[in-house]
């Protein structure tokens, strides 16, 4: 009886260990086909070739050799291509830069507060006594943190979690008590201005909702801790629409031309600061819908309007957050969203960012009327720690109910007070009422610190 020839057993063992794969796999993902197709055609012909002597099978392997160069080669070209023609269309239209709604999807699917979860687990490790001196300064030299600043010895801080809240020595963050607001924490001026319109902008350019960010102003109504499952303020199923976006490409050339210079400003932002003044969130415009809204927030809406600031902490910043006014705090708005990343590049590309990722909404009133302050939550920060709401429990898994939940409070925060801290870095957003004349003192990308003064207007 002749031998069975070597391709014939090839053959026989594909075909039956791809049927295997099929029917076990069956029809429950709609990848599973092209999936299946690509590890068997690719890889299971390969390794049964390769334990072969044959010079059938010598004459296969020879062949694979010959083209697995080439199609590598041929793939990598096509890809540097697609990406070479992608800048190049982004640098000739920075309008149409931002990411599409399928890639902002798959961006969510990602379990970021998963991966979170077990970062503040891995940074919250005891860190070796020998070691301490060695990584925390190899961590500052990497991301720019100021040693002279700190308070305590670095073989101090048990974890890297500790070194991440540290705090500073006493005196070199002096406050502005004379100026109307100060810098509630040290980062980056993202943005900043007057507010017309329920779309306002997190980024020169991409919008987020006020009305889905901040929700309903029913905090003079509430009496007690309660679970909310609102429509208007669903942020797990909202959908990203094209027509929210109003793109200017002056600002978005500047931020792509920084990030392309400096190859670590994904990690902090230089202290650049490109010329710019007080821009407004949109053009000025009688909507109905925001004149709704704006009555029901300011406390004068003939007097005065709605500002916004939006300060983003790089991990190299000092990470807890300050009161920048003296106020009285009244209420709080806990969101459980995403965790996605909140740096200045991301959130070029991806609208309504703030609205989607978790945040912890405080309001309350201060010597013009409304105010708020919201921490927002970003990848890998472990948790939000506010000092004085013991209640708040942040990055936790999801809720069985409710996308929000709403707590009465009863709290005076002088400006400069320690309100709370992030464990590696995230943005803080201020929203607040004020007086028409009120004129902002900074710059878009500017760097501050806390008590630093950021407006014209004098404490009254």
């Amino acid at each position: 009886m002749s031998p069975i020839p070597a391709s014939l057993t090839v053959t026989v063992s594909f075909a039956h260990k791809f049927f295997l794969s099929f029917v076990s796999v069956g029809w429950r993902s709609k990848l599973a086909f092209p999936s299946i197709l690509f590890n068997k055609v690719a890889v299971l012909p390969l390794f049964v070739l390769l334990l072969g002597n044959s010079a059938n099978v010598q004459r296969w392997k020879s062949y694979w050799k010959g083209w697995i160069p080439i199609s590598a080669g041929m793939g990598l070209t096509i890809l540097a291509v697609s990406q070479w023609k992608r800048w190049q269309s982004k640098l000739a239209n920075p309008d149409e830069c931002h990411i599409s709604e399928f890639e902002i999807q798959c961006y969510r699917a990602v379990p970021l507060r998963a991966i979170s979860r077990a970062w503040g687990w891995i940074s919250s490790q005891r860190v070796p006594f020998s070691m301490r001196e060695w990584l925390y300064t190899k961590y500052s030299v990497m991301f720019g943190v100021n040693l002279d600043e700190i308070a305590d010895d670095l073989i101090s801080f048990d974890s890297l979690s500790d070194f991440f809240i540290r705090q500073l020595r006493e005196g070199v963050r002096p406050i502005a008590q004379a100026e109307c607001l100060t810098s509630p924490a040290d980062g980056t001026v993202l943005n900043f201005g007057r507010v017309t319109s329920c779309n306002i902008e997190q980024v020169k350019g991409v919008t987020y909702s006020i009305r889905t960010f901040l929700g309903e102003p029913t905090w003079q109504k509430r009496g007690s801790t309660t679970d909310s499952d609102s429509e208007l303020l669903e942020t797990k199923s909202k959908s990203i629409k094209a027509s929210s976006l109003s793109t200017k490409a002056s600002d978005s050339i500047v931020l792509t031309k920084h990030f392309s210079l400096n190859p670590f400003s994904w990690i902090s932002w230089s202290s650049q600061t490109p010329e710019g003044t007080e821009s407004n969130s949109s053009d000025v415009c009688h909507d109905p819908e925001w004149e709704e809204y704006r009555s029901k927030l300011l406390k004068d809406s003939v007097n005065n309007d709605l500002y916004q600031i939006v300060v983003y902490l790089a991990p190299g910043d000092y990470h807890r957050f300050h009161s920048p006014v003296n106020w009285n705090v009244s209420f709080r708005r806990h969101f459980q969203g995403e965790l996605l990343s909140v740096n200045p590049v991301i959130a070029e590309l991806v609208p309504e960012l703030f609205c989607l990722n978790e945040r912890a909404v405080y309001v309350g009133d201060w010597q013009h009327g409304f105010f708020s302050m919201t921490a927002v939550g970003a990848t890998n920060v472990g948790s939000i720690r506010v000092y004085s709401d013991e209640t708040l429990h942040t990055n936790t898994k999801k809720w069985k109910r409710g996308r929000f939940r709403d707590a009465e409070l009863d709290l005076r925060w002088s400006k400069g007070d320690e309100v709370g801290e992030f464990r590696l870095g995230s943005t803080v957003v201020l929203l607040f009422e004020a007086p028409k004349s009120f004129q902002f003192s900074i710059c878009r990308c500017q760097k501050i610190k806390v008590g630093e003064s950021v407006c014209c207007d004098k404490e009254k």
